[in-house]
């Protein structure tokens, strides 16, 4: 029997809109309403299975229902902007999946699909209309049943047969009509009887069956109900026009005349190459999951295993002859990628693809060519003027230096090029950036779900790695051409181009060079801040009258609150907080608390970093080697890991002891050289506020003149207390700062906060109004962008919740001045390392830390590289106000900062 499931899109598309939270893709596209859209639709197709199926959608605001009443559904407003973008998205998932679409001008959706069941049923068809509305309850029978997907999900049923109908409405489905002319529709403006509710509108229906026999015999009506019978007789007299007029707007129309009949919606399977590319614009990655996997496109077919000299050589011969890209994956065990143990390499090209198996460890593994033989057969390669892709070319230039080759040739980073896309995604897999990009399934690592223990990339045949890897190779030609593509449709090619992609050479000296660690002064410290631990708890223990944990929270709350009987200034589920910004005002009334951040900030320093250290350095060479991030973050600031040397602190004299550790080697010293004030100076290009814009030019403190001007007084009148709060000022407005901000962080009432705030723009306005600019472009855009065009997607920015809206303005505000920053630090780092280079100096960069770079210098080159790094970092960009260096050096970390 054919079945036809007929879909109410006009409904459920404002229902997922109402029941997701705001959702969209990274470039700002909304999405909710067509996530939540296109999952009750898969479902639906999913358990019902129909022969048929259609998906209908009003065709426009008016319909035949407004000549009988002007004032039908006049109560609805017009679709909210981010929901209206999302409808031509629905169509276009239907048309994907092969879902017939159905609109029909002058008519609801819900009368076309009133048509097309009752001609189904005339037929003998079994029909399930998937809906929410109540109206379609008229249309039940035994054989047509709604089904509600969302209210399945939530517990409360999906299915609605006559049996349910008559029990939520207390009328059979055929009398739905006559229930509904009484009671009416608020939703579509259609006015019942006064004071009349479901009860009474059904007990009318049981007794008089329709309500033109109740018109007909209101002398019953009284009869009819249990009380009121007398009142409600007379409602209904005076109403009868109205519920005539309700018959002719309730009732669904079975008889339209349409040009196409049920037998034309035949179920066809899904366009699986439009639906995952689509899923895949719309980063519904789950879905794109879900969808069957397409047929592999990666050209080499049958990966050759190189197992000896001369293959190795013929193979080498085969790509560079053939003059093309080539794609590059090494096959690492665990560990980061300097010294993670190099299993193979895959490398394809015109075709082909090949594995070099380097380092397999299992029984009857095959034996590795000597290291000789594998530097000097994959030379040609390595040195060819052909483009040479990975995805993570500081990875792939680790592992080939490991072999003692280095890479200076072209060639493109899949990875980072799909980050600068998408920054704000974490995840960026080459399995599924090729899946998005190309519609090419990869196979996953055979390591992959591996169970403890299990063998890694070495324990496992040469085989089921090599036709792995050597997949992957080979996709990422075609996939480093379509990223690239992307980039140029993005605007983001030219910061690929120059600042992206030739940083990948200098991370990866940087990560090679490490940073020399005195060990012994670590020790020392180590032992110094254990004995300053132990004084403080025994004072913290003399304090309470008793000893505790002092690291229990649970035990700390004991003793603050209950036997010190301190306020409690925050409650967490688990109780009374005892944080630091807690700790920090219990501390203006009792001694405890300030021995307790003491002991705290020790205890951190010793365990993340004097203790911890020591334990990354490498045996070989005394040195630490960080692992950098250049596209982690949104803004573009890199990052580090393995150790996080960014977040080693400065701001007390005990943090900046640890900097102490980091030394030069005999004969040299570290140099740092740090911006002054860089976001204070983007901010002054951004807003071209003159007050800005002088004090820069004419080298004058900032912060003092801000105070001058904030404050009212001159320069030299300017207080050291009026001078911090110009500083929280000046580097807090280019990130949001509110008024309850500034009077948390300067612990003043918000509404001399706010006047401060208010003095502030009156002084400098060009400061306000690129905060308004910033956000205005951000909302009409989309996105923000830095000044060398790095983008980032604000699709917050236009959020019905306050919260996450306002987040998103200070994200748009702060983006253009932090990401511009981190280009700007990412260019210098190019010039100088090009410049050392270029002079030929021993000097090498060791370091990026926010706006600082670490170099190690001989001591013969301390002047002219000081010049050098001086010259290549001010000249990084040009901004209206002049960029600033700081330059110090020294025996350690710390002296020369």
């Amino acid at each position: 029997m054919p079945t036809l499931t007929l879909i109410d899109g006009s409904g459920f598309i404002f229902r997922a809109y109402h029941a997701i939270p705001h959702l969209s893709t990274t470039k700002g596209i909304p999405t909710n309403a067509v996530y939540g859209f296109t999952n009750m639709l898969l479902k639906a197709l999913r358990e019902h299975a129909p022969t048929h199926v259609a998906l209908v959608f009003d065709a426009g605001r008016r319909s035949f229902r407004h000549e009988i009443d002007p004032e039908y559904k006049a109560n609805r407003p017009e679709a909210p902007d981010d929901l209206a973008a999302q409808f031509p998205l629905v169509r276009d998932v239907a048309r994907a999946l092969n879902v017939p679409v159905i609109e029909e001008p002058g008519f609801e959706a819900d009368d076309i699909i009133a048509t097309l069941a009752s001609h189904a049923r005339a037929e003998g068809w079994e029909v399930v209309v998937v809906t929410g509305d109540k109206d379609f309850a008229q249309l039940v029978d035994g054989g047509l049943s709604l089904y509600d997907p969302m209210a399945e999900a939530s517990g409360r049923g999906g299915w609605t047969g006559p049996a349910e109908v008559e029990k939520k409405m207390g009328v059979r489905p055929e009398q739905v009509v006559e229930y509904q002319s009484i009671l009416g529709d608020k939703i579509d403006n259609v006015p019942g009887i006064p004071g009349v509710g479901e009860v009474t509108a059904a007990a009318l229906v049981r007794h008089f069956g329709t309500t033109e026999a109740m018109l007909a015999r209101p002398a019953e009506i009284p009869a009819a109900v249990s009380r009121g019978g007398e009142k409600l007789r007379d409602k209904v007299v005076a109403n009868a026009e109205r519920i005539r007029t309700n018959r002719r707007l309730v009732a669904l129309r079975r008889d339209l005349d349409l040009p196409f009949a049920p037998e034309a919606f035949g179920r066809r399977p899904p366009d699986q190459e439009r639906a995952r590319a689509l899923f895949s614009e719309l980063e519904f990655s789950r879905l794109v999951k879900e969808l069957p996997p397409p047929p592999p496109t990666a050209r080499a077919e049958t990966p050759e295993t190189i197992d000896g000299r001369a293959a190795l050589d013929a193979a080498v011969a085969a790509l560079v002859g053939a003059g093309g890209p080539v794609g590059l994956l090494p096959v690492l065990g665990e560990g980061p990628p300097r010294t993670a143990p190099l299993v193979g390499l895959a490398f394809a090209g015109a075709g082909r693809a090949f594995y070099l198996p380097l380092g397999h460890r299992y029984l009857g593994a095959p034996a590795a060519l000597p290291a000789a033989d594998v530097r000097e057969g994959l030379r040609p390669l390595v040195e060819a003027a052909l483009p040479l892709h990975a995805h993570d070319l500081k990875g792939a230039a680790h592992a080939l230096a490991r072999l003692g080759l280095a890479r200076s040739g072209p060639g493109e980073d899949t990875e980072l090029m799909s980050r600068l896309l998408l920054p704000t995604r974490r995840e960026h897999a080459l399995v599924d950036v090729a899946r998005e990009r190309t519609s090419c399934e990869l196979p996953r690592s055979p390591a992959d779900g591996a169970k403890r223990g299990a063998p890694g990339l070495e324990g496992l045949e040469v085989e089921r790695v090599a036709a792995w890897a050597c997949a992957c190779a080979a996709a990422l030609p075609d996939l480093a051409a379509k990223l690239a593509e992307g980039l140029e449709t993005e605007r983001l090619g030219a910061l690929y181009r120059e600042v992206e992609r030739p940083l990948v050479p200098v991370l990866v000296e940087m990560e090679r060079a490490g940073i020399l660690v005195d060990r012994g002064a670590m020790e020392g410290m180590s032992a110094e801040f254990g004995k300053a631990m132990q004084d403080l708890e025994a004072r913290i223990h003399a304090a309470a009258g008793h000893p505790f944990n002092v690291a229990s929270t649970r035990e700390l709350a004991q003793v603050l609150f209950v036997e010190l009987e301190l306020p409690v200034v925050k409650r967490l589920k688990t109780g009374p907080s005892t944080d630091q910004d807690v700790l920090e005002k219990l501390a203006e009334q009792h001694a405890l608390p300030r021995l307790v951040l003491e002991h705290r900030s020790l205890s951190k320093l010793k365990g993340t970093y004097v203790d911890a250290l020591p334990q990354l350095v490498d045996p070989a060479d005394g040195r630490i080697h960080t692992t950098f991030h250049q596209a982690g973050a949104a803004t573009g600031r890199l990052s580090s890991s393995d150790p996080n040397l960014q977040n080693i602190p400065v701001r007390t004299e005990l943090s900046r002891r640890i900097r102490q550790a980091f030394v030069a080697p005999a004969g040299a010293r570290l140099l740092s050289a740090d911006y002054s004030q860089i976001e204070l100076r983007i901010l002054a290009h951004y807003s071209d506020d003159p007050g800005l814009l002088q004090a820069f030019r004419d080298r004058e403190d900032v912060h003092t003149r801000t105070a001058a001007e904030t404050f009212g007084v001159a320069p030299e009148q300017v207080t050291a207390d009026q001078r911090r709060i110009a500083k929280v000022l000046n580097f807090g407005i280019a990130y949001g700062l509110s008024a309850f901000g500034l009077s948390q962080r300067l612990d003043l009432p918000p509404s001399e906060a706010q006047g401060i705030i208010d003095r502030y723009f009156t002084r400098y306005a060009g400061v306000r109004r690129y905060i308004e600019w910033a956000v205005e472009e951000a909302r009409a855009k989309g996105e923000s962008r830095t000044l060398f065009g790095r983008a980032r997607a604000m699709p917050e920015i236009g959020a019905r919740n306050p919260a996450l809206r306002n987040a998103a303005e200070r994200t748009a505000i702060n983006t253009p001045i932090q990401g511009t920053a981190a280009d700007i630090v990412k260019i210098a780092m190019i010039r100088v390392h090009d410049a050392l280079a270029q002079e030929r100096r021993e000097a090498r960069l060791l370091l990026q830390v926010h706006d600082e770079l670490v170099l190690e210098v001989p001591e013969r080159e301390l002047e002219p590289v000081e010049a050098l790094v001086r010259r290549e970092m001010e000249g990084a960009a040009r901004l209206k106000v002049p960029l600033e260096v700081q330059v110090g050096h020294g025996q350690t970390w710390a002296e020369g900062h």
